[in-house]
Formats: structure tokens, sequence, C-alpha cells
């Protein structure tokens, strides 16, 4: 077998009304659509996967682009979605001195783009119960309760829910009866599939509905795994359009902070500020200074931790080869000699290098987990306090208002953005083009004026609310930008 023939969904795709074309590569924009991302074009081996799980590798006798959508048929799906059905292939690599270095896998996914964005929901994946979910709050840098802040960090929460019988993981954590009301009727359409392998992502108003390591042709099956990824949509909208219509004068109150928001709050209070940080980055780099000698501390025990793994690894490999020569005749002393120096010597370089890039990378995530967020909190505290406004939920607002660009809010107010004209005003970033470096806007929402755009500004008018926004680079997440914005939303 040479990998999925794109001909294999050109009977079903003409049958069915949809248009079919050789390949059509979906872009990278959910975890696994990323999968392959860099790996480069490769003569690549085949994975095939059985019923029962057994795994075989084919002849590597292709040369295959990292990543590829063949077959894909596009249109109104059964079930009603606009979308496409494709096979899609990607390259692993599994790194030089395997046998099969490169190899190809096949994921059949249905793949849609939806109007709601991150409005139901920013980020939700779906599996087979049993499968790791995450509930609550884990605390890295430290075992048991944290003394301080410094002393560890709590990971914002996920949402974990079981519906239907698979396992759905929402971040930030939505409440569990809007995840069921999303996926609940939906998963009456998984009968007849294989549900072991069916793995579903949504990210800001992207759905790939997957059956993995499967390149399916069944038409019963394709039209099954359309019906359940219609549903999800419907779903999605549903969820969407029930939320509560946003008024400019009514303020979303914060929810009852959980241990991540009391951990958050408990840094940002480390610094008392005389005035108000000027920006979110100004803030941030402030709180560096706190974090990284901690930051330095788990660096460093990380190093420890790899080298003496790999040093130890290396030890036992040249006393198994020491050992091999004492046993058989024909195994010669000097070789087992030369094979255990030469391993302790590979183990003491690969320690310090890897050690070393590892420490790096846990130091650089300890300080930047610490810094981002509770310069966040101190930016948004001190924003309310210089104007005036109200702290307000930025999950709530990303739920009730529609706006024209991806991603959500983190940082939200809401009060009279001038005399008599009462609106919310909201920080946004959009990380979803991912490895990208995110984008942010920053937004102010009032009562519909039917005045002009301003110059530097964008607006839109639906529904009876005003949106006026501007793209920003993070450094101008600034207390003058959001005063700017402020100003000239109220006309």
């Amino acid at each position: 077998m040479s990998g999925p023939e794109p001909e294999g969904l050109q009977k079903w795709a003409t049958e069915r009304g949809l248009h079919w074309v050789e390949e059509d590569t979906l872009p990278p924009v959910t975890d696994r659509l990323r999968n392959g991302v860099g790996v480069g074009a490769h003569r690549a081996s085949i994975r095939e996967v059985s019923d029962r799980g057994s795994v075989t590798l084919t002849g590597s006798n292709r040369k295959r682009p990292e990543r590829q959508t063949l077959g894909v048929s596009s249109g109104q799906l059964p079930g009603g979605l606009d979308g496409k059905v494709g096979h899609h292939v990607y390259l692993i690599d599994q790194g030089a001195g395997q046998e099969h270095r490169h190899i190809a896998i096949t994921d059949t996914v249905v793949y849609a783009d939806l109007p709601w964005r991150a409005r139901p929901v920013f980020n939700l994946n779906g599996f087979q119960t049993g499968e790791a979910g995450v509930k609550a709050a884990v605390t890295l840098g430290a075992s048991g309760e944290l003394k301080g802040p410094l002393d560890g960090v709590v990971p914002a929460t996920k949402g974990s829910e079981d519906a239907g019988g698979m396992r759905w993981v929402s971040f930030p954590a939505e409440p569990d009866e809007r995840v069921r009301r999303i996926a609940s009727a939906a998963t009456r359409f998984l009968d007849g599939l294989p549900t072991s392998r069916i793995e579903v992502e949504y990210v800001c108003g992207v759905l790939a509905v997957w059956v993995k390591d499967r390149a399916v042709t069944s038409g019963n099956k394709l039209d099954q795994l359309c019906r359940f990824a219609s549903a999800l949509a419907e779903g999605l909208a549903d969820v969407a359009r029930s939320s509560p219509k946003l008024e400019p004068a009514t303020r979303l109150p914060l929810p009852e902070p959980d241990a991540r928001d009391r951990w958050v709050r408990a840094g940002a209070d480390l610094v008392g500020w005389e005035q108000p940080p000027v920006s979110v980055v100004a803030a941030q780099e402030r709180y560096r200074k706190d974090v990284e000698p901690h930051g330095k501390k788990t660096g460093w025990k990380v190093y420890g931790i790899v080298a003496a793994a790999l040093i130890i690894f290396s030890l036992l490999v040249a006393a198994g080869s020491l050992i091999l020569s004492l046993v058989f005749d024909d195994y010669p002393m000097p070789v087992a000699i030369v094979i255990a120096v030469v391993s302790v010597g590979i183990g003491v370089l690969a320690a310090n290098r890897i050690g070393l890039k590892v420490g790096q990378e846990a130091m650089d995530d300890r300080i930047d987990s610490s810094a981002i967020q509770w310069g966040l909190e101190a930016f948004a505290s001190g924003y309310a306090q210089h104007s005036g406004l109200t702290r307000e939920d930025p999950e709530e607002l990303r739920r009730r208002l529609e706006v024209p660009f991806n991603g959500r809010a983190q940082l939200a107010w809401q009060g009279e953005l001038s005399v008599g004209t009462p609106g919310h005003l909201s920080s946004w970033i959009d990380a979803t083009s991912t490895p990208d470096p995110p984008r942010f806007f920053l937004l102010a929402v009032t009562a519909a004026t039917g005045a002009a755009t301003p110059d530097g500004y964008r607006t839109l008018e639906k529904d009876g609310l005003r949106l006026t926004w501007q793209e920003v680079t993070s450094v101008q997440r600034a207390d003058h930008r959001l005063d700017q914005l402020r100003g000239v939303a109220a006309g």
C-alpha cells in the first residue's frame, strides 16, 4: 500500500453533489493540523493500524510533503454542514538511527470554518471517555500547597465534562451545562464509527472532527462522520445564540475567584505600585525581576535531573558491555572497554547539552508563566484605578459579543467611557496562528450612533451596538491607547 489514494473519496463526493479535488491541503490552524509542520519533505514509510491496534509499517518508496490533504470533497455535507472532508497525511520524524526515520500518518477529517469564533467556547477538545482530562488546577514548581505565589505556578483551570460517552475539555473552562448543550445531541451519530479513534477540535471558529489513523472510504461511515460534525456545529451555534444580549450600561460581574485567580492576585500584590503601570509589558517586565531567581532555581533543578538520567543510562550501557565481555568468549574485553568509554563520553556530552537546553526552557517557562499573568492583573487593576472604570469578566464579554476578529478577551472594564456614554472596554489576544506571534486588539463597545469611523480605527454597528477597535502591538497595550480609544468610541 502506498498510502491513501485521492480517488478514494471521489465517488462518494460525486454521489452527494460535492466538489472534489485531488489535493487541497488544510491550513495548520489546530493542534492536530499543525502536526508535521517543519519536518520537511522526505521518503516516508506508511503507518497502518489494524482494528485491534497493531501497527505495521510499509515501504518508504515515495517522497511526500510534510503535510497534505488528499481527495478533498467540499460543499454541503451530509447533515447540512458547509465544510470539507479529506484524508490528511502528515510526517513524523523518529530521529536518526531509526530503521523507519520518517513515517506518514493518515487521518480522515471533516473541517469547517464557523462564524461563531470564540462565543460558544474558545477551545474545545473531545475524545473517548477514559483519556486524561484536566478539571482542577495543578501546582508546578513545588509540591503541596503553595506558601506564597513565588513558590510555584497554578495553571489555568480547564473544564472537563463527560457527555455521550466522550470527554470534553474546554479552555478557558466553560460551565458543564454549556458544554453538554454543545455536544450531547451530536454523540448519537457516533454509532458505526470507531469511537476510540474519534477526536474533536474546536478552536475559535475552526471545527475539525477526526478519525485518527484511518483513511475512511466507506460511504456510510463518511456520512455518519459528517452528520456528527454537523450536529456539533448546530450545538455550537445554539450555545452562541443563547448568551444574553450585551448592554453597554450593564457590568458583567467577575466570577468567584478559584485557586488560579487567588494565585494571580497574590502575585500581582508582590509589587506595591506608587503609580499604576503604564502598560501591560511594563508591568510584566517588573515582575520578571522578582521571578527570575526562582526561575533559575527551577532551570538548574531540571538540568540536574535530565543530566543525571542521561549519565546513569550511559553508565548502564557501559556496564552492560563489560558484563557481556565476561559472559561471552567471542565478545573481547578490549571492544567492551572501547564501547564503555565511548558510551560514557557520549552520555556526559549529551547530559550537558540536552540538560542545559531543557533547563533553559524550564527556566523561561517558569518566569513567563508567572510574570505574564501578574503583569496583566496589575495593569487591569491599575487601569481601573486610573480610568474610574470597573473591572468585569472578560470571558462573559467574549460569550456575549460577536467580534470581527479571532481571539479572546484578556482584560475588560465597564463604565462611562466619557461623560454620559456607558460602555465596555477590553483588550483581546489572538494566538490562533501559532507559531506566529499573537495579535492584539483594543476594543470599545457602546450604543450604536451612526457616526463616521475615526481615522486609525475600525467600526462596526450591529444589533444596536457600536464596536470600535484597533489592532496594536504587544507594547501598545497601554493606558494612553485605551484613553484614546475611549475618546473616539464616545464620539
